[in-house]
């Protein structure tokens, strides 16, 4: 049970802050409510993200496994999102998984220095997007790429705790140079959650180590009033979803398949940015009360993956970071795939 435990410290932390933000501060309140979604006491968001947990934590339980077939399935369908690009490297890992090579224990090192070298690349060809704001949004799909990559190297490699550290570093200057302060978070989430079941006599350090981060990410928002309003925000943005998905859902599978899901929600409330939407806030706005089935999915998945570390270390990492922003297909393709090469893992080189 660590797992659903890891992650409802996260989820129930995150839903506290936000109802925080929302009910208890005038001020945090009255820059949340700016942008002009319909405030509300968001007892109707509560609910569903307390009732959407509870389905999560009941397909955690229940012990089910997702058979190779259907994550294979899963993974092609998720792959529809950026057609055919993505289509044609989904057929190509599938391959990889028929001819029995498991990419994932082959080329930790490999993933490590490749989340370096993009980054890296991006800054020197197009620009630094903290010195040049309007690369922020241009650079943000490579950027993630690059964070995903990072997880799997951390979690997959054998190198030293030093070394991870190190590279850790590294990976939060360079995505602190993005902007990107959710980035920062879940490649820190791979370095704990690796560091944590690794090295056990190390875990009383763990706690106050990440105190850097987190006073990394407090910065980047402009200190602890700009955390609360945009996770008080975010959880608006959901309880509105919700408000308007209900009973069947409002786009229908559209949110997941969207090469940009957040500029999407954001495009439904008249804005021309980005909005973040909450874990449960896609399955809503897809298929509203029909939701509780991917969430029901997402709580297999967590426990399918605690059947190997490097599964455990990917998945968890990847759903945690996800509380905030949101579940999108990418994110889902990285999870699927690394539950496809663990369910199997025992025949895979």
């Amino acid at each position: 049970m660590r797992g659903l435990k890891i992650f409802s410290l996260g989820f129930f932390s995150y839903l506290a802050l936000s109802l925080y933000a929302n009910y208890f501060s005038e001020n945090l309140r009255s820059t949340i409510y700016s942008r002009g979604l319909e405030p509300s006491m968001l007892l109707l968001g509560t609910v569903y993200a307390l009732a959407f947990f509870a389905v999560f934590a009941l397909g955690y339980a229940s012990n089910l496994k997702l058979p190779s077939s259907l994550l294979a399935a899963f993974f092609l369908v998720l792959s529809l999102h950026d057609f055919p690009v993505f289509s044609i490297l989904a057929v190509l890992v599938l391959i990889v998984y028929w001819l029995k090579v498991n990419p994932f224990r082959l080329f930790p090192q490999s993933a490590l220095l490749v989340a370096l070298l993009i980054p890296l690349a991006l800054y020197i060809a197009l620009g630094v997007p903290l010195f040049e704001n309007s690369l922020r949004y241009e650079l943000v799909g490579p950027l993630v790429l690059a964070a995903v990559l990072a997880v799997i190297g951390m979690a997959y490699s054998t190198i030293s705790l030093r070394w991870k550290t190190f590279l850790m570093a590294i990976y939060a200057v360079l995505f602190f140079l993005g902007t990107f302060r959710s980035l920062v978070l879940l490649v820190y989430l791979a370095y704990f959650l690796s560091a944590y079941f690794d090295y056990p006599r190390l875990r009383k350090w763990l706690v106050g180590l990440s105190a850097a981060p987190v006073l990394v990410i407090v910065w980047m928002s402009g200190g602890m009033e700009g955390v609360l309003v945009r996770i008080g925000f975010t959880f608006l943005v959901f309880h509105n979803l919700v408000r308007l998905s209900l009973p069947w859902g409002f786009f229908h599978g559209a949110l997941l398949f969207s090469d940009n899901p957040r500029h999407m929600v954001a495009s439904l409330f008249g804005a021309s940015t980005n909005y973040t939407y909450f874990f449960f806030g896609q399955p809503v706005a897809d298929f509203g009360i029909l939701g509780l089935i991917e969430a029901f999915l997402l709580g297999i998945s967590l426990r399918t993956s605690e059947g190997r570390r490097g599964s455990f270390v990917v998945v968890l990492s990847l759903m945690m970071y996800s509380i905030d922003p949101g579940v999108d297909a990418f994110i889902m393709l990285f999870i699927v795939a690394t539950l496809l090469f663990s369910v199997s893992g025992e025949d895979i080189t």
